[in-house]
């Protein structure tokens, strides 16, 4: 216990240093970016700040794993050269470009001016969560099993397919902990009393509830399910706390989410070497890509998009103690859950909301240990994607309106800091939307939003976006490339824009939306949400074409026309990347596979008397593909023999048969196998080799974590943009002219018809 109050004192001392360090430099540049200078000095001042920001970025990638407290004070160094010029850009801009031309431009001026503060905001705060991330190590666990708390593991369900199901529940009940100390319970919601007598889906329903009764008994878990459908996720969660579990812990998992086996090794530990934490969020790592990275083709190649948040902002969120619950792959502590009642359900982001009222109302601790420990899916469609980003915003700004930050009691500053810059970002579509039409208010209808001169443009502003472009390249740029998050406000801001404004009118109407998973895409096609973003190209296509017009009618205008041409510019290039992302590509894989080829798994084929030594390239539940130094027969029975690490390498005998062989160019050859399993054991070994082994997702995450420099990231977008509009374009080409094709025969056919008959 006093190891424990040494720990918090320390703790305390730390933040507030801290503290006061991040006041006075804050304070201390405001005064420097107030200090007025002639053009040529800031010009020079700014090239000397941009070199040293260039300077770092180059050796960040080198020293941020070997040296952490040089990183600490390169990272701090880093952030106030690029903060000190950014605010020289705004006191800049707001005393020297905003003046009063008649009324019309003075409000398109400060609405322009509005969402570069919002945007100044984000970066400020942004930069200060994410000073010092931190790495955790987990705690040893006592070696007495009796001395382990007990865990109930809750998988909530609802129209998830039952196959899918089957995974995340064998994944979960060999979970590497004593058997005695953990139950598996399935929340079904799907299967609930009130769906069974709903006579448009009672067969449908009676059919689930009876699918899934026997899976669990199958697989030992237990199915729960509940009267009616109240409340969404948080209603069937606490229903289930309620009325059947009495551990000490929960581990919550989406049905999706399949955990590793050491999952509970690496979390409990925390909990209890801390009696006031409430959570440990791990993060959500997806094997397969959202719509962006699969129609774009991205990836294997560029870091995911949940990995910035995943693996960065959480880190430095975990610095301050404002860590939040994400809904799944997160285990809290069931007594503190009870001081409000159970899992929140005021917001549609009950995970959000639940942390900020443990944290805010009665002061208890959260933890991030980055080790991704479960594997996802992400949503197949733009539409579904769409579904999910916009119930996740619509669920923070709840969150901001009904259960502010600032009015909550037990938050320190840092800590509302934190929960500010977690909610007040999902408001970007605003700021986003301004960005698309203000070169036009100037550029189409002639109106005065920003008075500037070219040379003001290269000493102010020019360095204010590199600053910021360079900083959120060493902040992130392992997990996020330059423009990226740009491109992926773009995507999501037409169609959030008008669920924000709804929710802000009537912040308790917003419902829980079900995010679609396992989709299968049998044939290309336009998404359904795509005529925005031809609407956007076209618009700011003809903003360049007016910029063009004006720079020759009227050159002394340079500054404004650089500046409005250079944003219609960026936005045809986002709305063209956009449109690729519109054509929405086959995807008839339901079983995706995950990298496997530093898995530490020998693997061998046998069928009979043959033998053939196997080395994985990729894994699935459905099959494998492997290298191997002869060939097989094409439709070969047998089966693989292979050690599984998740198990402690126990070897497995998995019923296999060849699908696929095919010469390699280095003399290899590539093998693929469909797995037959006969038995659920051998259908829990499948499971535990693609899904057990937390080293095999670190790995495969890593592998695509890299740092790209600026121009190579603008050059990347650029590429993407034109490559993939153009293919959607062809595709819409192809489509109409089939359409004309098949209308031009059918019309012959009736006029042959009517000849014949005449």
């Amino acid at each position: 216990m006093l190891h424990v109050t040494h720990r918090a004192r320390l703790w305390v001392q730390v933040l507030t240093s801290r503290r006061a360090l991040w006041v006075g430099m804050l304070l201390g540049l405001i005064w420097l970016a107030s200090i007025p200078v002639e053009r040529t000095a800031q010009a020079v001042m700014a090239i000397a700040c941009l070199i040293v920001l260039g300077v770092i970025m180059r050796l960040f990638d080198r020293m941020e794993t070997q040296r952490r407290r040089e990183v600490t004070w390169l990272r701090l160094f880093a952030i106030a050269l690029a903060v000190f010029l950014s605010l020289r850009y705004f006191s800049w801009r707001i005393n020297y470009t905003i003046s009063y031309h008649d009324f019309f431009s003075f409000i398109g001026a400060l609405l322009l001016l509005a969402a570069e503060l919002y945007g100044l905001t984000i970066y400020l705060i942004g930069a200060f969560v994410n000073a010092y991330p931190i790495e955790r190590r987990p705690p040893p666990l006592p070696p007495d099993p009796e001395q382990l708390p007990t865990v109930d593991i809750l998988i909530p369900s609802y129209n998830e397919d039952p196959e899918l199901l089957e995974i995340t529940l064998l994944a979960a009940t060999q979970i590497r902990y004593p058997k005695s100390r953990y139950k598996v319970y399935l929340c079904d919601d799907g299967g609930t009393v009130q769906r069974r007598q709903r006579r448009d889906i009672s067969a449908q329903a009676w059919e689930r509830h009876r699918t899934l009764k026997a899976l669990c008994e199958r697989v030992g878990a237990i199915y729960v399910t509940r009267e009616r459908n109240e409340h969404a996720k948080a209603g069937n969660l606490n229903q289930a706390l309620r009325d059947h579990c009495r551990g000490d812990l929960v581990l919550i998992l989406d049905a999706d989410h399949v955990p590793t086996v050491d999952i509970l090794e690496n979390t409990v530990g925390f909990f209890l070497q801390d009696p006031k934490l409430f959570l440990v969020q791990t993060p959500h790592y997806f094997i397969n890509p959202d719509p962006l990275e699969r129609n774009l083709r991205t990836y294997e190649d560029m870091p995911s998009e949940n990995e910035m948040f995943y693996s960065v902002i959480q880190h430095g969120l975990d610095f301050w103690n404002a860590s939040f619950f994400c809904g799944s792959a997160a285990v809290l502590r069931r007594a503190h859950l009870d001081l409000i009642g159970g899992i929140a359900g005021e917001t549609i982001t009950e995970d959000a909301e639940t942390a900020m009222s443990l944290h805010g109302q009665h002061g208890l601790n959260s933890v991030y240990y980055g080790k991704p420990m479960i594997a996802g899916l992400q949503p197949e469609t733009f539409s579904g994607f769409i579904v999910q980003r916009t119930r996740w915003a619509q669920g923070m700004v709840q969150i901001f309106i009904l259960k502010n930050p600032w009015k909550q009691p037990k938050l320190t500053l840092p800590q509302r800091l934190a929960y500010t810059s977690s909610a007040f970002f999902w408001f970007f579509p605003f700021a986003r939307i301004i960005f698309y039409i203000a070169p036009s208010l100037y550029l189409l209808f002639g109106l005065r939003i920003v008075d500037t001169y070219f040379p003001d443009l290269l000493a102010y502003a020019l360095p204010h976006v590199l600053a910021a472009m360079m900083l959120s390249n060493i902040l992130y740029g392992r997990t996020r490339w330059p423009l990226i998050s740009e491109l992926y406000e773009t995507i999501q801001s037409m169609h959030a824009l008008p669920s924000i404004l709804a929710t802000i009118r009537h912040p308790r109407a917003p419902s829980f939306a079900v995010t679609p998973k396992g989709e299968r895409l049998d044939e290309d096609f336009i998404s359904q949400l795509a005529l925005p973003f031809y609407a956007i190209f076209v618009f700011n296509f003809v903003c360049v074409i007016a910029g063009v017009i004006r720079l020759i009618l009227v050159p002394g205008d340079l500054g404004v026309i650089a500046l409005t041409m250079t944003l219609a510019a960026v936005n045809m290039i986002f709305s063209m990347a956009a449109i690729g992302i519109m054509l929405e590509k086959a995807q008839k894989r339901s079983a995706y596979r995950v990298p496997a080829e530093s898995l530490d798994a020998a693997a061998e084929w046998r069928s009979g008397t043959t033998v053939v030594r196997l080395r994985f390239l990729d894994v699935s539940h459905g099959g494998a593909r492997f290298t191997a130094a002869q060939p097989l027969p094409r439709s070969a029975v047998g089966s693989i023999r292979a050690t599984i690490p998740a198990m402690d390498n126990t070897v497995a005998d998995l019923p296999s048969s060849v699908v696929r062989v095919r010469r390699m160019a280095n003399g290899l050859w590539e093998i693929g196998v469909r797995f037959a399993p006969q038995s659920i054991e051998e259908r829990r070994a499948i499971v535990a080799l693609v899904y057990g082994d937390s080293d095999l997702h670190a790995a495969n995450q890593r592998a695509r974590q890299r740092r790209i420099g600026l121009a190579e990231g603008f050059a990347f977008l650029l590429r993407l943009a034109v490559t993939h509009a153009a293919e959607n374009f062809q595709f819409l080409t192809r489509l109409a002219w089939q359409k004309i094709v098949s209308l031009t025969t059918t019309k012959w056919a009736r006029i042959s018809q009517r000849l014949s008959e005449g």
